[in-house]
């Protein structure tokens, strides 16, 4: 699975028009340097918008101002000027572990288990016991036990 980055505030304009069929682009001189720098794996999504109409893009390269992307299935296409801002969407955020959302284990997970995310907490539901992990497959027990 992809690693999604982010960065505040990054936002261009597209420096030459682009048709439906373009799969990069530039931004004009120096909008690049507000977006992340990605290596392989990475990726980051933005939205494309010229008045009322947007489109969603992945952006799987950057080289400075130049932009690789991958566009969905009805791509648009764009004048110069146009607004580039990275953002998330309901697709990046149901990739976050929502607090509250523990995960249920029969045998103490300590020294066994490794953590879906840092923090995680789960629950002993054969002795009632409650774990957070600390690092690794490191878990420490919760509170009161009896």
């Amino acid at each position: 699975m992809a690693v999604f980055k982010f960065e505040n505030n990054a936002k261009g304009n597209l420096e030459n028009a682009i048709g439906a069929g373009d799969s990069s682009f530039s931004l004009e001189a120096g909008d690049g340097s507000l977006f992340p720098s990605i290596s392989a794996g990475e990726q980051f999504k933005c939205v494309m918008i010229e008045g009322s109409k947007s489109e969603w893009m992945i952006v799987t390269d950057r080289a400075g101002d130049v932009f690789t992307v991958t566009r969905g299935a009805s791509p648009l296409s764009f004048g110069a000027g146009a607004s580039f801002e990275l953002r998330m969407d309901v697709d990046i955020l149901n990739l976050f572990f929502q607090k509250g959302s523990n995960r249920i284990v029969t045998t103490d997970p300590d020294g066994s288990l490794a953590a879906d995310y840092f923090g995680e907490e789960v629950y002993n539901s054969i002795n009632g016991r409650w774990w957070k992990n600390v690092s690794g497959t490191t878990w420490l027990q919760m509170g009161i036990t009896d």
